[in-house]
């Protein structure tokens, strides 16, 4: 009993150390998920400032409705050099260490097909985390709650994969939903088409026979 109470004091010690180690990184950081609305042949494009030598940005992008659900993105450096240039891409995650201190530019363009694309954005500074701070009693800890953290950073992005997933089902569902109704109706105005055509054909037959009698 002695040494469960010892323990659950641990992590809590723990717990407490890593969520101010946290809270002070978490300050100096931003976390910006954003949806942009891509028209056909456009161009938007997001900013982010890097002020450190040592900042590191995790960098993420999904289709989630539209058309193919195709994208181009670019990431450009503060000297204008391209560090990144992707084409016909739906997803992909990115790790953006600093290439100079300033403005980084990530540019996504639409140039397949004519729908509008919605398109789901992360910009996220990697979490920096000083263990010198934590006692070698507490390490062990420290490190179950680290691995917590990132079977959460992979569950999370798991889920954010599915439910892009279902974002682009459903969108071909509703495509696949609207053709139907349209090549419904095409039909039947074929079909009716073909009946009067017939009716007008077999009037003309049945009048030119009367005329012949007579």
């Amino acid at each position: 009993m002695i040494q469960l109470n010892q323990l659950i004091s641990v992590l809590m010690v723990a717990l407490w150390q890593f969520s101010s180690i946290v809270g002070a990184s978490d300050s100096s950081s931003t976390y910006s998920p954003m949806v942009l609305a891509l028209s056909p042949f456009t161009t938007e494009c997001l900013y982010y400032d890097l002020l450190k030598d040592d900042d590191t940005l995790v960098v993420s992008y999904q289709v989630l409705t539209g058309g193919n659900f195709e994208i181009d993105f670019e990431i450009t450096a503060p000297d204008g050099s391209k560090l990144v240039e992707e084409k016909q891409k739906k997803y992909s995650d990115f790790l953006l260490k600093s290439f100079g201190l300033g403005q980084y530019s990530f540019c996504f363009t639409n140039s397949y097909g004519t729908n509008v694309k919605k398109v789901e954005v992360t910009l996220e500074m990697e979490k920096k985390i000083d263990s010198s701070d934590i006692n070698n009693e507490d390490m062990i800890a420290y490190n179950a709650v680290e691995e917590i953290e990132r079977n959460l950073n992979k569950i999370t992005k798991t889920m954010n994969y599915l439910r892009a997933r279902e974002w682009r089902n459903m969108s071909t569902v509703n495509s696949t939903e609207s053709r139907l109704i349209w090549l419904s109706l095409l039909v039947i105005g074929v079909t009716v088409g073909i009946n009067i055509l017939e009716a007008f054909i077999i009037q003309f037959f049945f009048n030119g026979r009367q005329r012949n009698f007579v």
